[in-house]
C-alpha cells in the first residue's frame, strides 16, 4: 500500500468516525430533547393534578363548612322554633282536655315531635364534628337509623377486623361520599333494602354498598353532560381520587347497585 493510498483509507477513516461522532451527537440531542419535553410535560400534567386536587380539596373544605353552619343554624334556630312551638301544643292540650278539636291536636303534637326528631338528626348527620366525636361506624350507623326512620328502608350494617385510624381528612371526605351515595339512593334508587359493610384488612380500608334499587346503565350515565344529569359519578370519582382510593360501581336497570370503595392502609399506621 502506497502512501497516497494509506491517506485516502485514513481520511475516509476519519471520516466515518466523524459522521458517527455527529450521528452520536444527533441521537443524543434528539433523546435528551425527547426526555425533556417528557419530563416537562409531566410536570406540567403534575402541576395539573395537584392544582386540580387543591380545587377540590378546598370545594371539600367550603362544602363541609356550609354543611356545619346550616347544622347549626337547624339547631340553633329551627330546632328551638319548633320546640317552643310544641310547647303551645301542649299548653292547648290542656285548655282544651274536653274539647272536640283535641284529638286533632295531639295528632299534630305528636307529628311536630316528629319533625323535630328528624330536624335533630339530620342536623347531626350535616355536622362533621359528629363524625370526629363518635367515629365513621357511630356515624354510619346514625344515617342508616335516620334513613330507616325517614324513608322506610331497611337497612344493614356489617363491620369486620380491627379497626385501624384514618387521616381525619380523609375520613371525612370518605363520610360525604357514603352521604352522597345514600342520598343518591334515596332519590332516584327506588330501592328497598340498603346494606353496607365495613371491612378492616391488614392492608385496606373496605367499604361495600349495596341496594336492591332499580340500577343503571353505566356508560349511558357517565355519558350524560352536567346539564342533563349532574356529575355525581365523576364527583364520587374524583374525591375517592382526592384520598387516594379505588371506587368501583356495578349496577344494570333492574339490577340493584353495588359500590366498592378501597382506601389503602396508611403507611403512618402499618404494622
Amino acid at each position: 500500500m502506497n502512501g497516497n493510498e494509506f491517506e485516502i483509507i485514513y481520511t475516509l477513516t476519519a471520516a466515518v468516525i466523524i459522521m458517527l461522532a455527529l450521528s452520536g451527537f444527533v441521537v443524543y440531542f434528539i433523546f435528551s430533547g425527547q426526555r425533556k419535553r417528557l419530563k416537562q410535560q409531566h410536570e406540567r400534567e403534575q402541576l395539573r393534578e395537584n392544582y386540580e386536587r387543591e380545587v377540590l380539596t378546598t370545594q371539600i373544605e367550603s362544602r363541609d363548612q356550609t354543611l356545619r353552619d346550616v347544622s347549626q343554624e337547624i339547631h340553633d334556630n329551627m330546632g328551638q322554633l319548633l320546640s317552643v312551638a310544641r310547647i303551645n301544643l301542649n299548653i292547648l292540650e290542656k285548655e282544651m282536655a274536653e274539647q272536640p278539636q283535641l284529638k286533632r291536636i295531639q295528632d299534630t303534637n305528636i307529628l311536630l315531635g316528629d319533625v323535630i326528631k328528624y330536624i335533630r338528626m339530620l342536623s347531626k348527620g350535616l355536622n362533621s364534628d359528629m363524625l370526629s366525636t363518635y367515629g365513621l361506624r357511630e356515624s354510619i350507623r346514625f344515617e342508616l337509623k335516620r334513613i330507616e326512620q325517614s324513608a322506610m328502608i331497611k337497612c344493614d350494617f356489617i363491620t369486620e377486623g380491627e379497626d385501624f385510624a384514618i387521616d381525619a381528612k380523609k375520613e371525612i371526605v370518605i363520610y360525604r361520599m357514603i352521604q352522597e351515595i345514600l342520598n343518591n339512593i334515596l332519590k332516584h334508587a327506588a330501592a328497598t333494602e340498603i346494606s353496607i359493610s365495613m371491612l378492616y384488612t391488614p392492608l385496606n380500608f373496605i367499604l361495600n354498598i349495596k341496594d336492591n334499587g332499580k340500577g343503571f346503565d353505566q356508560l349511558e350515565a357517565v355519558s350524560r353532560n352536567i346539564a342533563d344529569a349532574g356529575s355525581g359519578i365523576r364527583n364520587l370519582q374524583k374525591r375517592a381520587a382526592l384520598v387516594g382510593a379505588d371506587l368501583q360501581i356495578t349496577s344494570q336497570p333492574g339490577q340493584g347497585t353495588d359500590i366498592l370503595i378501597t382506601l389503602p392502609k396508611s403507611n403512618d399506621h402499618a404494622s
